[in-house]
């Protein structure tokens, strides 16, 4: 599919001018971006959003991003806090009491696995989903 003109009188290609920037210098920053387009291309006027898209959207696609894709197939994560399911229980903390050598076991779980908190619940589950009642 062929990129279309833009808009403007001038035919700037503003997608080919980011991708060129970020090319020539790939630690570029956004708004070294805009301001060396804004130097090059006084009389025009550009959109800082979707400029700064544009140049998120080019730095994904050559790899310079941080930004990890998800394997496919794995769930979009919920919307809202998470992680914050386990701390709303039935029984609040003052009216359970926690057993002293518990807290020593999970200490123990969290130092085996290296202190990821998900390695530790999936180990839980995968216990209890191999005890039978």
């Amino acid at each position: 599919m062929a990129k279309r003109a833009s808009a403007s009188k001038s035919g700037i290609i503003v997608t080919q001018e980011i991708k060129a920037l970020i090319l020539a210098n790939k630690n570029i920053k956004g708004r070294e971006v805009m301001l060396f387009l804004r130097e090059k291309f006084p009389k025009e006027t550009f959109n800082d959003k979707s400029c700064q898209v544009t140049y998120a959207n080019i730095r994904k696609n050559l790899g310079l991003s941080r930004t990890l894709k998800r394997k496919p197939g794995t769930a979009k994560p919920a919307s809202g806090r998470s992680g914050d399911a386990w701390r709303h229980s039935d029984a609040t903390t003052s009216e359970s009491s926690v057993d002293f050598s518990l807290l020593q076991a999970a200490k123990a779980l969290l130092q085996q696995s290296n202190g990821d908190i998900d390695v530790a619940v999936n180990a839980l589950k995968q216990i209890a989903s191999l005890q039978m009642s």
